[in-house]
């Protein structure tokens, strides 16, 4: 333990000799001189500060013992703290009553991130993060609290809010711990009662407004994402600038995102926290995760907020040790925030790592949270991971694939294709609050379009996606990419619950993995892939009786495109399929009515509440039943023509399908709306060969929705495309997949092997690479309709 005494304070030494950052120890030094020029009374009359009154009272005897010494402001300031800072580290050792307290110490005393904010940069942060930790040990104590050991608990949180008011996050936590010996009011009186008397030297009778002013000072002085945290808001990095937090993207600003997520993370930690019977010693983590979560989803956030945290966390690592991995992940991501952002403070603004390295390391921290915040336990979490994934390879590797088919070179081509100067530019206006967007009535520039003749959600998932990763044809298109996958693995799971065979799952999931339609509307910024993975996943919760999932999954598959109401059927069909009762009765029929017509009022609610973007833009309630007017007459009355239109007729055959892109050159890159011909051609030889099993729930289901998808739209009187069948083609490769499954393996590996061979030969088609014109000559000369 001496040699790492010895070992910290050397460090410490090395730090406070080098340049703090100047601009912070400027402003300190300042407001200690004129501490002690107008005294504590007078300080606030006469110049700007938003810290609160206990860091500046140190502030103005370190101005008075550096000019006594003869020494710069900045080394004695970082000697003072660096001393604070080790006298807490002995106190929280020393107060330590489990195993490990060498450890403990090397994890504290030789922290990079203590040593790096207070002898490096010079700041008063790790005093608040230890006085806290304090606090801490002391009342996770194993014994009973004694009455002195509470005292000084709530002492030293007291003083840790009076420097930085963010330690209050914890409170609550520490207010559990302090009532175990039944006195809960002590520890908050206490503590409350040191915050109070901290402002009195400086406010006297007006105390209690300065310190509230004092803190929502503090809470307001950047009104930005984030002031060089990275964070959430730094996924995508704006090096260049800080942005405000008060730009509304549908309805909300980013400060507003930001506590949203915050509370909802923090709840669901206490949940957790509360499944494992409030145990003691994971309070510890519990406060160093909500302090994690606030740096991470909250906006206004500096380089140092990190920092908080994560002395809790090192405690909570004492105990169970695979928080080590989540520790040493954010200490590495904390110093390199904290070393950038130095360095841009002490050279002119100029960044030492690239916007690539911004995101990654936001990146990162935004996993590790969510991990911290959504799984109690990781080495159990991974363990079952590892037995779902050794239970389920085939279906792991088959979403594997269909991951690979749907992402690699997504954001291919850079501009938009097809419907996507209507749904993906509508968003990019969504991102930019653009309120006429949602009006029909307004004029769109040249060679684009307000798409306001669909539902929003699919928008959203574009707006979304762009949020994350960038205004670019990734970021508009990942929406739909995801859908995609999720939208597979929902099949299977539907497919598996009906059927009850796993083989008939497995090769459903992997028919639509490598079907040509699904492929490409889930590379493309439309709504179609939206529309399809809200009704599966429907379906799947109606089969498993969870019919208010299935109504909210219902209803925002009909907020992403109306021909989703045709899903109405099949989910009455299931319903009436669990429901069927015997000895009819009129009490049986209301109970049955109401509970039918809650579930309609529940996909009606979500979808209404979809709009809320357009009602928080200014539009009134009539606006939006005239919006959906007009949406009811576009699509009844379009008269318009396409060169690439079809009917449902050709879309059986796979006769026409719609070009998107083209790209000349020497070699040309096409890209099509078409299916995996094989597949779809097989599955209408399956449809008929089936037609005995269609009495039998397990099999007619299949038959309706498919049927459902494509005959209603022979009635249609607008121009149809398509894509339009994509549903259909879904649920045909269920019904493929169930022929495929009566026959013998060597057949059925032929057949998919074949259906994976056709694939590869239309790659071309789905993906737009480049190839000779001789390939397209061949393919438009045995299909002359699908040039």
């Amino acid at each position: 333990m001496l040699l790492v005494w010895i070992v910290a304070i050397v460090v410490r030494i090395d730090g406070i000799l080098t340049p703090p950052q100047y601009y912070d120890m400027a402003t300190f030094e300042a407001w200690g001189s004129h501490m002690l020029q107008v005294g504590p009374a007078h300080f606030y009359l006469n110049t700007w500060s938003d810290y609160l009154p206990l860091p500046l009272y140190s502030f103005a005897p370190i101005v008075a013992f550096s000019q006594w010494l003869g020494l710069s402001f900045g080394i004695v300031f970082k000697s003072v703290m660096s001393l604070v800072e080790l006298i807490l580290i002995f106190m929280i050792v020393r107060s330590w009553q489990y195993k490990g307290r060498v450890i403990l110490l090397v994890l504290l005393a030789l922290s990079p991130i203590l040593i790096g904010d207070t002898a490096f940069w010079g700041q008063v942060d790790t005093i608040p993060a230890l006085l806290t930790a304090f606090s801490m040990v002391l009342l996770m104590s194993p014994t009973d609290i004694p009455g002195n050991r509470l005292i000084y608990a709530a002492l030293g949180f007291g003083l840790a809010v009076a420097i930085k008011p963010i330690m209050l996050i914890t409170a609550p936590v520490l207010w559990l711990l302090s009532g175990k010996d039944g006195k809960w009011w002590q520890f908050p009186v206490i503590s409350g009662a040191v915050f109070f008397a901290t402002g009195i030297p400086m406010a006297g009778l007006g105390t209690a407004q300065l310190l509230w002013a004092r803190s929502i000072d503090q809470a307001g002085t950047y009104p930005f994402t984030t002031v060089n945290a990275w964070n959430l808001w730094s996924v995508i990095p704006h090096l260049d600038r800080w942005i405000p937090d008060n730009q509304i993207v549908l309805g909300l600003n980013a400060h507003s995102v930001g506590l949203v997520l915050f509370s909802f993370l923090s709840l669901n930690v206490i949940r957790l926290w509360a499944r494992a019977k409030w145990e003691p010693k994971a309070g510890v983590r519990v406060a160093a995760t909500l302090l994690i979560i606030f740096y991470t989803f909250t906006t206004r956030m500096h380089e140092r907020h990190l920092l908080f945290g994560l002395p809790l966390l090192a405690i909570a690592s004492m105990f169970e040790f695979w928080l080590t991995i989540p520790f040493v992940l954010l200490t590495g991501t904390f110093m390199l925030n904290l070393y950038s952002a130095f360095y841009w403070v002490n050279h002119a603004q100029i960044w030492p790592f690239t916007a690539g390295l911004v995101s990654v390391v936001s990146w990162i921290n935004v996993l590790v949270t969510l991990a911290l915040a959504l799984i109690w336990h990781w080495p159990t979490w991974v363990q079952k991971v590892r037995s779902l994934v050794t239970k389920n390879k085939i279906l792991v590797g088959i979403l594997i694939l269909a991951s690979l088919l749907r992402v690699v070179n997504l954001g291919y081509p850079s501009t938009y294709i097809f419907d996507e100067v209507y749904h993906a530019f509508t968003a990019r206006e969504f991102l930019h609050n653009n309120i006429a967007a949602w009006e029909w009535w307004t004029t769109p520039p040249p060679g684009v379009a307000y798409e306001w003749t669909h539902p929003p959600v699919a928008k959203y998932g574009m707006v979304l996606g762009m949020a994350l990763f960038g205004e670019n044809s990734f970021g508009w298109r990942l929406g739909s990419a995801v859908a995609g996958i999720v939208s597979i693995y929902g099949l299977y799971l539907l497919t598996q619950a009906i059927t009850k065979s796993k083989k008939i799952a497995l090769l459903a999931a992997f028919l639509v993995s490598i079907e040509g339609l699904h492929i490409s509307q889930s590379r493309i910024g439309m709504n179609d892939m939206y529309m399809l993975v809200f009704m599966v996943w429907s379906l799947y919760a109606a089969v498993k009786s969870r019919w208010k999932s299935a109504a909210i999954l219902y209803g925002l598959s009909l907020a992403s495109k109306w021909s989703a109401m045709y899903g109405i059927i099949p989910l009455s069909l299931i319903y009436l399929h669990d429901n069927l009762f015997t000895g009819i009765n009129l009490k049986k029929v209301i109970f049955h009515l109401i509970k039918c017509i809650r579930i309609l009022l529940i996909s009606a609610l979500v979808y209404v509440l979809t709009y809320t973007p357009f009602i928080l833009a200014g539009h009134t309630w009539a606006q939006l039943l005239e919006l959906h007017k007009q949406m009811w007459y576009y699509h009844t009355h379009l008269v318009a023509t396409h060169a690439y239109q079809s009917i449902p007729v050709q879309w059986i055959f796979s006769a026409r399908p719609v070009w998107y892109y083209v790209n000349y050159g020497t070699n040309t890159g096409n890209i099509y709306a078409q299916g995996n011909p094989l597949i779809l051609w097989l599955g209408l030889v399956a449809l008929i060969l089936l037609l005995r099993k269609i009495v039998s729930f397990r099999y007619g289901i299949f038959y309706v929705l498919y049927l459902i998808f494509t005959v209603p739209w022979v009635f249609s009187p607008r121009i149809m495309f398509f894509y339009h069948y994509l549903p259909s083609a879904t649920f045909l490769c269920v019904i493929l997949a169930i022929w495929l499954g009566e026959l013998p393996k060597k057949y059925m590996f032929y057949i998919l092997a074949l259906c994976f061979v056709v694939l590869l030969l239309m790659s071309p088609v789905f993906y737009g690479f480049p190839v000779p014109q001789g390939y397209w000559n061949i393919l438009f000369g045995l299909f002359p309709s699908w040039r």
